[in-house]
């Protein structure tokens, strides 16, 4: 047969495939024996987005030397040379970013050992609708009522998995779901899932855990590149058990004997996955065939915008509890504010669960948290008062209680001791019978507070009032009193303005060594109300602290201060530290150093001109996080620098480990450092123990000439305080390097 003749009469990129038969039924190499020049060109002049192994071709090579295995394509092949089928595809494959219009058809062959086919291929660069045109009429109607199905749905849950349970039905398998992918968390979820009847598979919700990610995300490299991978009989089950071998056990294992799996793409971007489970080998091209494109049309509505606003609210479980999750509540509050109505929101913390942690491990710990949450969410979903209970996990030992629909304050306080109540029982752990309480703090909406912010932020004040209170009595709820006095309410109010409108401002105190060389800057912050008046730091910090706003108010410090002390570096040419005060709560937020690393970039500054100051206090509450994000910052090239020493309760095997670049003595020291010996000798003290653990130490508050002479005599390397310069705006501290550096 003269192949060269057939190909050349097609104007379309076609070409000519051997395939080895083998004497098992299997196949063996597949070659490229020939091919016209448009296929030839597709080697040699590849479009742009498409990349081959090798650009020069030659007749009769194995196809591999162009591109990579992809046992789909030999699937393909095997069965147009082999099984004498007409086999189309319209395909996507991950390798490629472009569309494959693909057509195989079976060859006669005078050869008992090769048998060919002629392969035909048209290549776009986005997909084409009218390719559906060849598609059978049931997969052309599937495809359309998918369409449908998805566009602008009232609930698109409910809409996913009817398009599940149908893919199922059309593929006939025993299983199909849709798996999401959350690669910047690294974390993933089940979105939908549907099953034959009488099957004895379990919800894929039971194997997905923190380290299912990872299995999952293998599953790219087990894909080659290809759009998909049939696994349709113990032969290609082999196959996967040789490229992934804990795919492998974990398919195996769940019960699946057959499985396509198709990755969820779009633009480059593994959105999540789709697979069935268990079918005929017969089924397999056309499962196949209806994957290929139903996949393009999960892939691009998930994508949206739209729809990830959706997929938002489906992927707000706890992986470890099943609980709903912190952005869960959120909107369920929100959603309760807007719909106008009265709740009641219980912060809830269980009490001593570190000592659990510390005493039996984390993976106790974790036992317990889920023993917890299935009490609770059984009294939650006992429905034992007219209140309608919605319960979540925050974070850690972090739970929230949302009630609603309730006549009176009687109903909700008999509705959280319902959930107090549900501890009493001892749980065993490990063989162990442990017994768990918790502290419960509620504020009410809109009675306690008008916003979702300050309601949450009531609740927990409440909650920290009874749980620091070690009373027996573990419920309160939220009263004005709690924040001391109607002052504290307004500097609060007075902040979240500040916050809104960006008026929080900086002042910057200059450091200098004791030979009065600048060193450089303290950012420190300040605020007006809305007439203008100056509210004292020592006011409206204790205040930010309290009610959970101090971190806003330092990201805005660091900010505006790293903006401009980049601009001054940048006019003087000076090698100077900005020192940027960061509260515990600041610090142990989950993005504080991605928060340091964007001030790094919008900014411009080098790491080692930012000085980030915490209290050694931190290290009391939460030593391990605090020293893994100070570990952090110091891998950075980040300085950093314990303030207030002197004051805390940190033990010095604790402040051996932080890598710290200096320690700053408090000023109640050096107030009284010229008013005796003794207070000289202590300060003398900590100088040289902050020197014997190699960190500069400078002293704050230095006001008066003989504190300057007495801290010069003991070896203090740094002076901060009126003596020299006291908090001063911005145009100022610039004139002060300017004339530092003239």
């Amino acid at each position: 047969m003269d192949f060269q003749t057939i190909v050349d009469g097609i104007s379309k990129a076609a070409c000519v495939l051997s395939i080895e038969k083998l004497d098992d039924g299997n196949y063996g190499s597949i070659r490229i024996v020939t091919g016209n020049r448009p296929y030839i060109d597709s080697i040699e002049k590849p479009m742009e987005r498409v990349h081959m192994l090798s650009n020069k071709f030659v007749p009769d090579t194995l196809y591999t030397d162009y591109m990579e295995k992809d046992i789909n394509l030999e699937a393909a092949c095997y069965r147009a040379a082999i099984q004498q089928e007409i086999v189309h595809s319209y395909a996507h494959p991950t390798r490629f970013d472009v569309w494959f219009d693909l057509t195989f058809l079976p060859l006669d062959s005078d050869s008992s050992d090769l048998c060919y086919c002629l392969y035909v291929m048209d290549i776009s660069l986005m997909p084409d609708a009218r390719r559906l045109s060849s598609l059978s009429g049931d997969l052309a109607s599937f495809v359309l009522e998918t369409c449908i199905k998805l566009q602008n749905p009232d609930d698109f849950h409910a809409a996913m998995n009817g398009v599940c349970a149908d893919i199922r039905e059309l593929c006939g398998s025993e299983h199909c779901c849709i798996l999401l992918m959350d690669t910047a968390n690294r974390s993933c979820s089940v979105l939908c899932e549907a099953f034959s009847k009488n099957t004895d598979l379990l919800p894929m919700e039971i194997y997905v855990d923190d380290a299912f990610y990872d299995i999952a995300y293998s599953w790219l490299d087990t894909l080659g590149g290809s759009n998909c991978l049939i696994v349709k009989n113990e032969q290609d089950m082999e196959l996967i058990k040789e490229r992934n071998p804990v795919w492998h056990n974990s398919i195996t294992s769940a019960g699946g004997k057959t499985i396509v799996p198709f990755p969820l793409m779009f633009k480059n971007e593994l959105l999540g996955y789709i697979w069935a489970i268990n079918f005929t080998e017969e089924k397999a091209a056309a499962i196949k065939e209806v994957l290929e494109l139903t996949t393009f049309i999960l892939a691009s509505e998930l994508y949206s915008y739209r729809m990830i606003e959706h997929l938002k609210r489906l992927s707000y479980t706890d992986t470890l509890t099943k609980l709903p999750n912190r952005f869960a509540s959120s909107d369920y509050v929100n959603d309760l504010i807007r719909r106008g109505q009265r709740f009641t929101v219980v912060s809830i913390d269980l009490n001593h669960f570190k000592s659990i942690n510390d005493a039996f491990g984390f993976k106790a710990g974790n036992e317990v948290l889920k023993e917890v949450s299935r009490r609770w969410k059984a009294v939650a979903d006992s429905k034992a008062s007219e209140a309608s209970e919605y319960i979540t996990r925050l974070n850690g030992d972090e739970f929230l209680l949302i009630i609603h629909g309730y006549s009176s304050e009687e109903t909700v306080r008999s509705t959280v001791q319902r959930y107090a109540d549900a501890l009493t029982d001892s749980m065993v752990i490990d063989n162990c019978d442990l017994y768990m309480t918790a502290s419960f703090g509620y504020a009410e909406y809109p009675t306690d507070a008008g916003t979702a912010d300050s309601i949450l932020s009531h609740a927990d004040l409440a909650m920290n009032e009874i749980k620091n209170a070690r009373s027996s009595d573990q419920i309160l709820r939220f009263t004005a009193d709690i924040l001391k006095n109607e002052r504290t309410l307004e500097i609060e109010s007075i902040i979240r303005k500040a916050l809104k409108k960006e008026t929080i401002y900086f002042n910057l105190q200059p450091q200098f060594d004791i030979e009065h060389k600048l060193r450089g800057f303290e950012a420190l912050a300040r605020m007006k109300d809305s007439e203008g008046n100056f509210i004292s730091p020592g006011e409206f910090i204790p205040a930010a602290e309290k009610v959970g706003l101090i971190d806003k108010v330092d990201s805005m410090v660091f900010r505006k201060a790293a903006a401009f002390f980049s601009e001054l570096l940048r006019k003087t040419g000076l090698d100077l530290t900005l020192s940027l005060n960061a509260s515990a709560r600041h610090i142990m937020k989950n993005g504080f150093i991605s928060e340091i690393r964007d001030l790094l970039s919008s900014s411009g500054l080098a790491p080692e001109q930012i000085e980030i100051e915490m209290t050694e206090s931190i290290l009391i509450d939460s030593a391990d996080k605090a020293l893994q994000c100070i570990n952090d910052l110091r891998d950075m090239g980040v300085k950093l620098a314990i303030d207030d020493f002197g004051t805390g309760y940190s033990s010095l095997s604790y402040l051996n480990k932080i890598p710290a670049n200096l320690l700053k003595i408090d000023k109640s020291f050096i107030d009284k450092i010229t008013t005796s010996e003794s207070s000289k000798q202590y300060v003398a003290a900590m100088i040289s123990m902050g020197h014997i653990m190699g960190l500069d130490v400078l002293s704050e508050g230095v006001e008066e000439p003989e504190q300057l002479e007495a801290l010069r005599s003991i070896g203090c390397d740094y002076i901060q305080g009126f003596i020299w310069g006291r908090p001063m705006s911005a145009e100022d501290a610039e004139k002060l390097a300017t004339q530092k550096e003239d």
